[in-house]
């Protein structure tokens, strides 16, 4: 797909993707659960070159963690993307994206290790710890 066209949940910021397939992973870390009340479903654009912030970028509030920026609306508190600037790397809330979400393959859980008991997901998928090593 190319320009895939996201939004927060009222509007206020959107991103385009300039190129991306249907790839979508989820991730078990603390930090992730703690900010969204549970495991994230994201995407990978990769680097920020194939990132557009169409509009609302000053809608767009910018928490510093651990060398990562993570960033949400201002205004709904939409999770919008984890950054890694060191890295020029992006991952993005699958959610704000339904072009890609309407069609999603669902192929992989990152820090599988950290996942806490309570749930999981149906289905079987390539699982990864911490140290990025299989399960």
């Amino acid at each position: 797909m190319t320009d895939v066209q996201g939004r927060c949940h009222c509007g206020a910021v959107e991103i385009i993707i300039k190129e991306y397939g249907n790839f979508v992973y989820t991730c078990h870390c603390d930090g992730c659960r703690r900010l969204n009340s549970g495991p994230v479903l994201s995407v990978d654009p990769g680097p920020k070159e194939n990132v557009v912030f169409a509009k609302g970028k000053k809608s767009i509030t910018i928490y510093h963690d651990d060398g990562v920026e993570r960033g949400f609306c201002s205004i709904c508190g939409s999770t919008l993307f984890w950054h890694a600037p060191a890295d020029n790397h992006y991952c993005m809330n699958a959610e704000l994206f339904d072009a890609i979400i309407a069609d999603a393959s669902f192929e992989l859980e990152l820090f599988y290790d950290m996942k806490p008991a309570y749930y999981a997901f149906a289905g079987e998928r390539k699982k990864l710890d911490r140290n990025f090593q299989e399960i």
